[in-house]
Order: C-alpha cells, then structure tokens, then sequence
C-alpha cells in the first residue's frame, strides 16, 4: 500500500467518524466534512489508488478531453468513455418532458424518449442529434482552453473586443517565462456561465507553483536517475508543485 493510499483511508474513516448528515441535490443524501487536505510527493510515485481496480484509460481520456476544449460527449463515447454519459441523458430527458407537454397521445406514445443505449447510438452516428444533445455546456475544456471576455482594457480609456483566453496555454508560457508568479493559476469556476452548465465544476480551480532546485537537490535525482537510465537528459532547474481544490467529491467513489 502506497502513502496516498493511507491517507485516503484515513480520510474515509474520518468522514465515517466525523462526517454530518446533510441533503443534496439528488435526493440521495451525504455524510460529509468541510476543508480536507492530502500531500503527495510524486517522487514517491504517480497518486493513483491501487486498494481498487481502476479506469486508468477512461480517466486518461477525461482529460484530454478537458484539454482539448471540448465540450460535447461524442469524443468521450468515441473512445469508450461514459463517465459524462449520465449527465448528457439527463438533459435530454429534461428537455424531452418539457416537449412532451405539446404533443398528442398518439405521438406521446409513439414517439416516446430514447433508451440511454439508443441515445449513446445516436450520438455516436448522428452529428445533428450530436450537436443537439451531446453538447454539456461551457464545463472544463470551456472554461480552460476558451473563457470568453466581452470586451478588454488597452489603457488611457481605450477598450477592444474581447479575445477568449486560452488559460492553459497561458500557463505554459508563464511557467517558461515567469516561473515565480503567483499567479499561476487555472479556474473553470465561471459564475456568470454556471447556470448555463450541465454541472458546475466540481474540481474548479488548481495552482501552481514552482522553485529553484539546490546543486545538492539536482545532484541526487541525477544519482537516482543514472543507475536506472543510461541517458537522463539535461538536469532540472526546478521544482514544481499542484494544489488541486474541489469544492465536492464523491470521495467513497475513490478515482
């Protein structure tokens, strides 16, 4: 059992011991606990859970959805991926009951809703009924590859059209040109766009942050590498650091 494993059963067990009993959205109901932290090392490993099987590739996938900008679930279902697939249905049916109110009995029930089998179909083979019902909002790969702005300030009064910023390419020219910024974040948190998604964002927001490797710091990790590789390339100058924030977690559901 690696270190993130432990601290995620301690979370759960705190959440057990601790955790109060509050209503959601769904009905369902939650046990839960406000403002948690958990630090990792990726020297240490990569931080994927190994006390369960899990779907490295659809996970994989998810996020190169994010950063491709993408919005619409037939990349994800494309490449077996369904873990938006239950949002997107949901919205059909939301707006297949409104429809229903203006139809007749005969079209009632003739016409009545795809199964989630044929509506993963449709979007699969129908680019119309693809861009209708596949589509989920401005969530993450809105939000990161193209927040929208109206207009922009040039200064002295002046003010153009807005140009839709690209965060994460901004972050990569940051950390290339301007690796001590504070200001080397990411946000999907929109508020003026909430409304208008599928889901709000659940992880909404990371940071990061970057420092000057030692020659002692940058003399070891060339000692670790050169008995594992025969060539490890040029040593780093820095070190970089995630801070993740998510304003909820299906934390049982454990990904």
């Amino acid at each position: 059992m690696n270190s993130i494993d432990k601290q995620y059963q301690i979370l759960l067990q705190s959440i057990l011991d601790y955790g109060v009993e509050k209503s959601d959205r769904t009905g369902t109901g939650t046990k839960s606990i406000f403002g948690y932290t958990i630090r990792h090392r990726m020297s240490d490993g990569f931080p994927l859970l190994t006390t369960k099987k899990m779907p490295w590739k659809t996970l994989v996938t998810e996020l190169l959805w994010f950063l491709k900008g993408e919005t619409n679930i037939k990349y994800l279902l494309d490449n077996g991926c369904n873990i938006w697939t239950g949002d997107a249905y949901k919205n059909y049916l939301k707006h297949y009951k409104v429809l229903a109110k203006d139809l007749n009995e005969w079209q009632k029930e003739n016409m009545p809703p795809l199964t989630q089998e044929q509506f993963i179909n449709a979007i699969k083979t129908d680019d119309e009924f693809s861009k209708k019902w596949g589509e989920l909002g401005p969530i993450y790969g809105k939000q990161w590859r193209s927040w929208e702005v109206d207009t922009s300030y040039l200064g002295d009064d002046e003010w153009t059209a807005g140009k839709d910023i690209d965060q994460i390419a901004n972050l990569i020219n940051d950390l290339k040109t301007n690796p001590d910024s504070r200001r080397l974040m990411v946000s999907a948190w929109n508020v003026g766009e909430l409304d208008i998604m599928v889901l709000p964002p659940c992880h909404y927001g990371f940071q990061v942050y970057t420092r000057e490797l030692s020659d002692e710091e940058r003399l070891n990790w060339y000692k670790e590498r050169n008995l594992k590789y025969s060539n490890t390339g040029p040593l780093p100058k820095r070190a970089i650091s995630l801070m993740w924030n998510q304003r909820s977690v299906d934390t049982f559901l454990g990904r």
